[in-house]
């Protein structure tokens, strides 16, 4: 058998594995089997965690759907929790993703909480369009904004535009906000997941930084349908520099789970 446990940050949630004791990769029908949330533990992507000899930890990220990403905001601040919990980490934090190195800050809150605050790699400043804004913050996400983002049917819309001819072969994440005043409102469809997720990392940080360049505001709180984040940024000629996604990381729980291929 082997141990996992069960983070969310905001809703968005992962199986987390410690790569040390794996013995063989994991493919991805057996990922996608494992995230299943009726044939097996449930989850939005699955999580490897494992030791690297320049940083304090490397994270690879898969997808709901067994597919390897770059990023994942909600599931890399869940990885720094993990591994601060498991005495790979101490407060400060580099850690190695798909998209290259980032540092870390994580405060324990109690036995089964974090705060945890994660660098996002750099990003090109687009051109912001009121048909829909693509930018890459570790992933693509093409930002809409709306007026209510409560009357949006996320799923319908979001399969739409991610199946598109422009988008079908290689998929996008799609994000709807709505600005009022200091915060955002954020829900997000999430290629990989196929569905709407209760949070996205790199989807609320994509939103705070096209509201940024409509109203010259560095700092976001974000709601979404899991709870509340906080990007800040700052812009240095043609990017997005020292950007910043805080909020929670949770563990919900822990158990076994028998892999086949990890026997």
């Amino acid at each position: 058998m082997t141990t996992f446990h069960k983070f969310h940050g905001t809703g968005n949630d992962f199986i987390m594995l410690d790569g040390r004791h794996l013995k063989s990769s994991l493919s991805p029908h057996t990922i996608a089997s494992l995230c299943h949330r009726r044939f097996g533990i449930g989850a939005d992507g699955l999580i490897i965690v494992n030791t690297h000899p320049e940083t304090d930890f490397e994270m690879t990220y898969y997808n709901a759907d067994g597919s390897l990403a770059k990023m994942c905001g909600n599931g890399a601040r869940c990885a720094v929790a993990f591994s601060y919990m498991n005495g790979l980490t101490g407060s400060k934090v580099r850690f190695l993703a798909g998209d290259g190195f980032h540092t870390a800050c994580v405060e324990q809150v109690n036995g089964e909480s974090w705060t945890v605050e994660i660098s996002m790699g750099d990003t090109l400043i687009p051109e912001v369009s009121p048909s829909g804004t693509e930018i890459n913050t570790g992933t693509q996400h093409l930002v809409n904004i709306v007026e209510n983002i409560e009357i949006i049917d996320t799923v319908a819309e979001g399969r739409k535009i991610r199946y598109s001819d422009k988008y079908k072969s290689e998929g996008i994440n799609v994000n709807w906000m709505c600005i009022e005043n200091d915060s955002i409102q954020v829900r997000t469809y999430e290629r990989g997941v196929e569905d709407e997720t209760l949070s996205c990392g790199t989807g609320v940080t994509a939103c705070a930084l096209i509201a940024s360049l409509l109203k010259g505001k560095n700092e976001w709180k974000i709601e979404t349908a899991g709870g509340s984040l906080k990007v800040t940024s700052e812009t240095n000629g043609r990017y997005f520099t020292n950007i910043r996604l805080s909020g929670p990381a949770v563990m919900a729980y822990r158990g076994e789970v028998y892999i086949a291929e990890c026997e």
